[in-house]
């Protein structure tokens, strides 16, 4: 699993469009590694996925996925385990809103508007904020499908017996 998901981060630093997409693939292997191997197992593929992506493709893709697409799913399974789901959800939210919000701060807003777009910061970290609540809304959505796909007819036919 560990390949597959080093596999997938690579394919988003080669690819030249579908960047998040494919680190998004990726992240839903490790979603599968919590349910096959648990979130032990799990973590040791994001690891190891991480490590090896700072190798390849390169240290901004590796920040990217070590970050929020790698930890996104081990953080979304454990939270399920430890509390509700709605509550489980508006912690993800806020985590994830607190590391947009460092990262801005920490690179500085000054760098995305080195791009000669007509707007403030304060807008730009708005739109960002909106955006990103947006994604995490559909990522969700797609993590919920995607267990449940895997539970309904992935799952039985992995764990069959001959």
């Amino acid at each position: 699993m560990s390949a597959l998901c080093w596999l997938l981060i690579a394919a988003s630093g080669v690819l030249p469009t579908g960047r998040f997409f494919v680190l998004t693939l990726a992240s839903f292997v490790i979603l599968i590694a919590c349910h096959e191997l648990g979130l032990g197992g799990a973590l040791l593929v994001y690891l190891v996925s991480s490590v090896l992506s700072f190798l390849w493709p390169g240290l901004l893709i590796a920040v990217i996925f070590a970050s929020s697409f790698g930890a996104l799913p081990l953080l979304i399974v454990w939270l399920r385990g430890k509390m509700k789901p709605w509550t489980a959800r508006l912690i993800v939210h806020a985590l994830m809103s607190i590391l947009m919000l460092s990262l801005l701060w920490g690179v500085g807003v000054g760098v995305l508007l080195r791009i000669k777009w007509e707007i403030s910061g304060t807008i730009l970290i708005g739109i960002l904020f909106f955006l990103l609540q947006i994604f995490l809304v559909i990522y969700m959505y797609a993590l919920q499908m995607l267990e449940r796909l895997y539970f309904e007819r992935m799952a039985p036919w992995l764990h069959r017996r001959p």
